[in-house]
């Protein structure tokens, strides 16, 4: 929040602002952000730059902007107003053709744009075959051609699921997303494709890189003969036509709605700075990058982005004819100095930030230290060309922690790739598409080099295609000395863990979609390779649907055992989920007189019984959220307790329940429905229920004077 006499402070109004004002109050505001960072250029560290509501549609350039520790210069948001730094312009053509056979709107635009919003949701680029971005379908490789094995480099053979010679289209000159690379995919232009025909060439100049045969696919964007469904559009840049078949198959009417173009590329681009702090803005179709111009005589240092919203930051420029990867658009590069020839990395803090639609990568960061904390990453990456493997987000440097973050629903076979050192700590990680659009990968994925030092620990990761956690490896080149503790993988491809001298503790691994295959893979051997791996392993405490050391023979059905130097205590049950008390219900305690609690050590990473405590990972909010058991559920009338992830901050948090929603709704402390109150801790002991019954409870928080009222959530017993 901006505050008199707190600090210096310049206020942006771009309703009622004039750059010729002095920007010290709301009066005397200035007109664009331009102006109030020309004057934060000239200024001193700790000085601020408010911006009040609205739309600004700008580009910026930081270069050399250098706060002190304790005094950052900062650029944010004014008080609880919403401020959107606006990569867009509004579309609105004098007038709009209806071709009505069609229902395509067409209309003559003045700039070129790269993207398309209606009503501020995207809408998707002309392709084949069909999907969507409103409905999701864009993240689900069932709306991809598929090629037959014949294909060969710049020679793709549709195999007829999605029927491109029934189609009749000709692709010629259309962008064709190719997933040729198993985890690689690339764009180039279609070359030649006849009407009727099942293949099509395109220039292939990418070498041999990962080709795979068998898991080859496709679609075409970015030509209009591909424009024939609602909710679809396409840019002639030759002629400057738009033509776009809106969802309600009305031209888009200004006095309605907002159509908007995406121009820019990037909102904010900040280099050689350090100690510059951005907070509480929105960025909506524009990124927002923080990166050294050279090696050697550029830095980027202490750049903290802190509640910050970034909705569709990247967007591709295929529309415009040009296929290069859509350049990572939320992306903090921290490069401090050079010493003695050598990079040295500074430090990046991203806190409390939603990245939402973003084309490529959701986050590319790199630095020393850094901290990527409390935030929600969901619905990226839903093209995943990139030229390279890469992740839907990208970690660099070393020793940098990657804390109570959310992922869903993004589409890049990995989901996070973190750098050396790291510590990967209470994530939740859920539906990812990794194995979709892209084959091979998985959830969180360690390369080689930094899988020493690495910590991965109290992680959710469930509901995915592929793997929860890999370290990769195999041959001559193995990784070494990582830490996997106290995780839970579920309803994936479990835990893989490739490499030598790991220590993989207390971890629970089931509900594989795939039974004869291992939920906790400590693998033996590769395969034919002749290198033995995890000699030197410790592996303690784990339970798993299965756990053993992977496949010897090419079959499923041959296994090595579990691999390690230390192998004690593991509890491998394609039953293990009978052990805990509800884990269909995101309950894993394990029972008392159960098969995960009869040895000296408990087996997972939860202890019997009821505590205060029952840790969940996941990014908090103002308010209680991810409760336990979900909302919905079936749960037995003999269960002891309900547990929920707790406010980001709390003095205390209440309890409620009841049988009827609307009196839980409303209810307040001196109501029936109040239970009591707890301080500490996150897990309400229950009272007796009864079988049979739907109930309501809701858990408010108390921090500092306010009250946050919680959702009201529901179950239903059975006997």
């Amino acid at each position: 929040v901006c505050i008199a006499g707190k600090s210096v402070h310049y206020i942006v109004d771009g309703n009622k602002g004039d750059d010729s004002n002095s920007g010290e109050n709301s009066h005397n505001a200035f007109k664009t952000i331009q102006r109030c960072v020309d004057q934060l250029m000239i200024g001193q560290p700790g000085e601020e730059c408010c911006i009040r509501e609205g739309r600004y549609h700008e580009e910026i350039n930081i270069n050399g902007l250098n706060g002190i520790e304790g005094s950052p210069f900062v650029i944010k948001g004014y008080e609880e107003e919403i401020a959107i730094w606006d990569g867009t312009i509004p579309i609105q053509p004098e007038q709009w053709d209806l071709d009505e056979e069609t229902g395509i709107c067409s209309a003559t635009i003045d700039e070129d744009i790269i993207a398309l919003f209606l009503d501020d949701d995207l809408l998707t680029a002309a392709r084949w075959p069909n999907a969507l971005w409103s409905d999701k379908t864009v993240f689900n490789n069932s709306f991809w051609g598929h090629c037959m094995d014949d294909s060969s480099p710049g020679n793709l053979i549709d195999d007829g699921q999605a029927g491109l010679a029934e189609s009749g289209i000709d692709a010629t000159g259309a962008m064709a997303i190719l997933n040729i690379g198993s985890f690689v995919t690339w764009s180039r232009p279609v070359v030649h494709h006849e009407p009727g025909a099942s293949s099509f060439t395109y220039n292939h100049d990418m070498g041999d890189n990962h080709w795979n045969r068998a898991h080859n696919q496709y679609y075409f964007e970015a030509k209009l003969e591909l424009l024939d469904i609602p909710g679809e559009w396409f840019y002639d840049m030759n002629t400057k036509k738009l033509y776009v078949i809106p969802p309600s198959s009305v031209c888009p009417d200004p006095s309605t709605t907002s159509l908007r173009g995406r121009t820019v590329d990037y909102g904010l681009d900040i280099t050689n700075s350090k100690w510059v702090t951005v907070s509480n803005l929105t960025f909506f179709g524009a990124g927002l990058t923080a990166h050294s111009i050279d090696h050697i005589h550029s830095h980027i240092d202490e750049i903290t982005i802190d509640s910050v919203q970034l909705k569709f930051p990247s967007s591709s420029r295929r529309m415009l004819g040009n296929y290069e990867p859509p350049p990572s658009q939320f992306n903090v590069i921290a490069r401090a100095t050079v010493e003695h020839h050598e990079k040295v990395l500074g430090r990046v803090s991203i806190i409390n930030c939603t990245v939402e639609g973003s084309e490529g990568p959701a986050l590319n960061y790199a630095g020393n230290n850094s901290y990527i904390y409390n935030n929600y990453f969901g619905y990226n990456d839903w093209t995943c060309v990139l030229d390279t493997a890469g992740g839907t987000i990208n970690g660099g440097g070393e020793r940098n922690e990657f804390f109570r973050n959310n992922m869903y629903f993004n589409g890049n076979s990995a989901g996070l790739r973190p750098g050396n050192f790291a510590t990967i700590k209470e994530n939740h990680i859920w539906a990812q598409n990794t194995g979709e659009i892209q084959n091979d990968g998985s959830s969180v994925q360690v390369q080689n080099d930094p899988q020493l030092g690495i910590h991965i620990i109290n992680n959710w990761i469930h509901d995915s295609t592929k793997s929860a956690i890999r370290f990769d490896g195999g041959g001559q080149k193995l990784g070494v000395g990582g830490y996997v503790g106290d995780n839970v993988a579920w309803k994936c491809g479990g835990i893989v863990i490739k490499g030598d001298n790991h220590t993989i503790v207390n971890n629970l691994a089931m509900d594989k979609d795939r039974e004869d295959k291992c939920s906790l893979c400590v693998i033996y051997r590769l395969r034919s390779d002749p290198v033995i791996e995890n000699n030197n392993t410790i592996v303690i405490n784990n339970g798993a649907s299965k756990a053993d050391g992977g496949t010897h023979s090419g079959t499923h059905g041959d296994r090595w055992p579990l691999a390690g130097k230390i192998v004690e205590n593991n509890l491998s049950d394609m039953e293990i989920k009978k052990y805990m008390v509800d884990p269909d219900n995101w309950d894993f305690r394990p029972l008392e007189d159960g098969a995960l609690n009869n040895g000296t050590e408990v087996k997972g990473p939860y202890q019997p019984g009821f505590s205060l405590t029952y840790w969940i990972p996941g990014r908090r909010l103002y308010k209680t959220s991810t409760p336990i058991p979900p909302s919905d559920s079936s749960v037995s009338y003999l269960r002891d307790a309900v547990m929920f992830l707790e406010a980001h901050d709390f003095d205390e948090h209440e309890f409620y329940l009841g049988t009827d929603e609307s009196a839980v709704e409303s209810a307040t402390s001196d109501d029936n429905e109040f239970q009591y109150s707890l301080l500490e801790g996150n897990m309400f002991l229950l009272p007796d229920l009864s079988p049979n019954t739907q109930y309501f409870w809701r858990v408010d928080t108390r921090w500092g004077g306010y009250h946050y009222k919680g959702d009201v959530w529901n179950f239903i017993t059975y006997k």
